[in-house]
This record gives structure tokens, C-alpha cells and sequence, in this order.
């Protein structure tokens, strides 16, 4: 009897434990977006964490590291002389496009942190007055993809061989080699260039800031169909279906794809962005005033700029110490920085483009019927385009990405892999492989003239 109960206590509990492990692995909600549609209303809950912790909880330890590193003398306060070494909330704003919190808009007096009359800035203050300014919060800003018209039509226009208007299951399954014409710089890619002549993608960064008071408008027309706003707080209307995005920075960027049953295509993925380069290129300039002086002849010239950021000690003059200790404020800065773009407006060709890298590889040519078919945008043996569904494409990244790509050969293990895939599509071609022929139909075992991810890590 006590072996039984000592048994079901035990299970008890282990059930109890693990009930609180995964309690405690939920991320806190950093923020919330409301799809609106005509017949259907959807939320998503953005859930981010920063190495482990909340986003918020992130942000709150990132504003005490400034406060910690401004409070020279570490009596708990700043005053009129320490706040000189606070960046500015505009400051902290824009390093999400600079890699470091930039010389501009510097807090001139207290007064524009702590709003009671006080001499003194508490950690409180500073936190709120990051907080006010929109420092320290997720930002998300949308664009317009300007080209899908005119792709749509350049591909039509291509693609119908027989010139009947329509695009049929035959005309698809010949895509590669009737779009073969078009590759003009001969890397096995049908670029968005090379359809449209000078243009350029995406073409319109989501440089517009989602503002908590308005909405935007996703939908093709412009009709107000489907409506993107950030919401105040989880909703506990019934009508409104929830969909939770769980987004992680540690030593890379990943997320959890978005799943939203909306009648538009929503695809979500992240992207590194280039913060971290930036902040590289900045850590080896500074390094490199050292050692190489500017043209006026003194490395402390040279770096002029860093002086007022940095000088904790208020001597006129930097310290390897204090260089080391504001690029590591600065590196704690930019590691929290994120950035969800939402473009719109997307149709044909970013259903066709499947890995986002403003080109048709071989492999996305090869399957655009069943591409099509499977989004139900075929009729017969035709494609239907008015069955085209309306793409809004959600894009996480670490400043502002440079490319909307998704990661393809990166992630594969084998070196000679990564080294062939010169264009980067996520396939080997029998173009881009430098082994005997024997080899690469060893390795192309499913005969599509490609060797996939897959494929490469045949060893027999």
C-alpha cells in the first residue's frame, strides 16, 4: 500500500513538474496583430525571446546597461552631467538601420526624461522614457510589392507559346526551356530583371511603421478586404481566431512558421539582416584609428566622434577600457534589434518564387503546374489566374534585410555542396557541378537533372 502511494504521489508529481516546465517555456506576448476580413477576423501573437528571455525582459536589462554604464560615479541616479552618455530614444530607434546607436538628436538636459521637475533620473525613468519614445519595441513596418501586375503579365506573355491568352499545363511543363531565352547573365535564374527590364526587388522596402492607430490596407483592389493593425491586448472575442508566432534571437534569427487560415497566402520566414556585419565593420574601423591614423595625424582625431559617447570619465580622452565598454553596450543594443516587414500585393510570381530570391530556378520552373495546381489556381488543364491568391509575405530580420531570400544552401552540412550552388537556389545543376557525369547521376537519383540538399548527403 505505501509502494503504491509513494507510486502515485511520485507520478503526481512528475505530471506537476512538467505541467510547470511547459508553463514556463511559453514566451510572454510581445505583441499582437489583428488580419481583418470581410467574414473572418484573426490575431496573431507575436511571442519573442532574446537568448531565453521575454523580449520585454530583454529590453528592460538592455535599459539598466545603459543606465549602469552612464552612472559614472554608480550612485543609483544619473544627473545633468551623466545623461550626456544616454543615447536618445531616436538614437536607439535608428541603430536598427546603422548597427550602433548614432551621434544625432543627444539628450540636452534631464528634463527630456523625467517629467516630475526632478534633478535626478531613476533606472524607472529611463525605462519609461525609452518606452514612450518606442524604443525597446518591436518594429513592424509594411510596403507595397510594386511589380506583380507586370510580372504577372511579362510570365503570361512568355510562357503562352500558342499565344491563345491562357497558360496551359503543357506551356508550364516547358517553362525551363522556353524561359531559358530570358537568363541574360547565364545563372540558371529567371530574375524579376530580366522579366521587367531595370527593375528591381522588392522595390519598395516596408519602410512604413505600423502605427497602433491605424490600419493598412492588404488588399489587391484597395477595398478594404483585408485590413492589417496592431492590436491593443490578446482579444477574448470568439470571432476572432488566434494564431500564435513564436519568434527566437540567440547566436541566428529563427521563428516558428505563421500559420493563418485566411483566404489570402500569408508566408512568414526570417532572414539574418545585416546588423551584425554592420556592427563588425564598425568595431574594426574603430580599431583600426588605433593603429592607423587619419590624415590629421592622431588616432584620437579620428575617431572624434566616439569622444562625447564614451568618455565616462569626462577627461576629453578615450580609454581602451571605456572603447570596450561602449562597443559592448552597443553590441547588446543592436542583439535585440528586430524588425517584422510585411509586404503586400504579391500574385503570380511570388507564388511561383518559392524561396523569395527574386528569381525562377530550374527547380521552381520545372514545377510550376503543380505549384499552381496545388494552390487550386488551375481549371482542366489551364491555369485559372483569377484564382491567384492574394500573397502577403511576413519577413523577420535583424535590421533591415538586404535580401528576402530564405535560407537554402546554408543550412546544408556538405561543404562541396554550398561551394557548387554558385546561384544559391537550394539545387546543384549538372551546369554547376564539377564532378564527372557518372557522379552527378549517381547523385541526382530522382533524374530531375538537379541535385537537392538531400541528394548531396549520398555517401554510396
Amino acid at each position: 500500500m505505501r509502494t503504491c502511494l509513494i507510486l502515485v504521489l511520485t507520478v503526481l508529481f512528475m505530471g506537476m513538474e512538467a505541467k510547470a516546465q511547459q508553463t514556463a517555456s511559453v514566451p510572454d506576448r510581445t505583441a499582437s496583430l489583428g488580419l481583418l476580413e470581410a467574414d473572418h477576423n484573426h490575431a496573431i501573437d507575436l511571442q519573442v525571446t532574446v537568448d531565453g528571455v521575454s523580449y520585454d525582459e530583454y529590453w528592460t536589462k538592455t535599459f539598466d546597461a545603459i543606465f549602469a554604464f552612464a552612472d559614472g560615479n554608480s550612485d543609483g541616479v544619473l544627473n545633468e552631467a551623466e545623461i550626456r552618455l544616454v543615447p536618445s530614444a531616436r538614437a536607439v530607434r535608428l541603430s536598427l538601420g546603422s548597427g550602433f546607436t548614432p551621434p544625432v538628436t543627444s539628450i540636452q538636459s534631464l528634463k527630456e526624461i523625467v517629467v516630475d521637475g526632478s534633478q535626478q533620473c531613476s533606472k524607472e525613468d529611463l525605462r519609461r522614457y525609452y518606452l514612450r519614445h518606442g524604443a525597446g519595441r518591436l518594429q513592424i513596418g509594411s510596403g507595397k510589392l510594386p511589380h506583380t501586375a507586370s510580372l504577372s503579365a511579362a510570365l503570361v506573355q512568355a510562357l503562352d507559346q500558342d499565344q491563345d491568352g491562357r497558360l496551359s499545363q503543357t506551356e508550364l511543363q516547358s517553362a525551363e526551356s522556353t524561359l531559358r531565352r530570358l537568363d541574360t547573365n547565364d545563372d540558371e535564374l529567371i530574375g524579376v530583371g530580366e522579366l521587367i527590364p531595370n527593375a528591381t526587388y522588392p522595390g519598395n522596402w516596408a519602410a512604413n511603421v505600423l502605427q497602433a492607430s491605424s490600419d493598412v490596407d492588404l488588399s489587391p483592389a484597395g477595398d478594404g478586404s483585408l485590413l492589417l493593425k496592431q492590436l491593443p491586448a490578446r482579444s477574448d472575442d470568439p470571432s476572432i481566431k488566434n494564431a500564435i508566432w513564436q519568434i527566437a534571437i540567440s547566436d541566428r534569427l529563427s521563428e516558428q512558421p505563421l500559420n493563418v487560415a485566411t483566404q489570402t497566402r500569408c508566408e512568414s520566414w526570417s532572414v539574418p539582416g545585416p546588423l551584425r556585419g554592420l556592427f563588425s565593420q564598425l568595431s574594426d574601423e574603430i580599431a583600426k584609428a588605433e593603429v592607423d591614423p587619419s590624415q590629421t595625424g592622431t588616432s584620437e582625431s579620428s575617431r572624434a566622434w566616439l569622444t562625447p559617447l564614451a568618455d565616462r570619465d569626462g577627461n576629453g580622452a578615450l580609454s581602451q577600457q571605456e572603447i570596450e565598454q561602449w562597443l559592448g553596450l552597443q553590441r547588446q543594443l543592436i542583439h535585440g534589434q528586430l524588425l517584422i516587414s510585411v509586404y503586400y500585393g504579391g500574385g503570380l510570381f511570388e507564388l511561383l518564387d518559392a524561396n523569395h530570391d527574386a528569381g525562377l530556378s530550374v527547380h521552381e520552373l520545372k514545377g510550376m503546374w503543380q505549384t499552381l495546381n496545388s494552390a487550386g489556381c488551375t481549371s482542366g488543364n489551364h491555369v485559372d489566374l483569377s484564382r491567384v491568391p492574394n500573397v502577403v509575405l511576413f519577413v523577420v530580420s535583424q535590421g533591415y534585410p538586404e535580401t528576402l531570400a530564405k535560407s537554402t544552401t546554408s543550412d546544408v552540412d556538405v561543404e562541396w555542396f554550398r561551394l557548387m550552388d554558385r546561384n544559391a537556389d537550394g539545387d546543384v545543376s549538372r551546369r554547376e557541378f564539377t564532378g564527372s557525369p557518372s557522379a552527378f547521376d549517381r547523385l541526382d537519383q530522382d533524374h530531375d537533372g538537379l541535385i537537392s540538399p538531400l541528394e548531396s548527403t549520398i555517401t554510396n
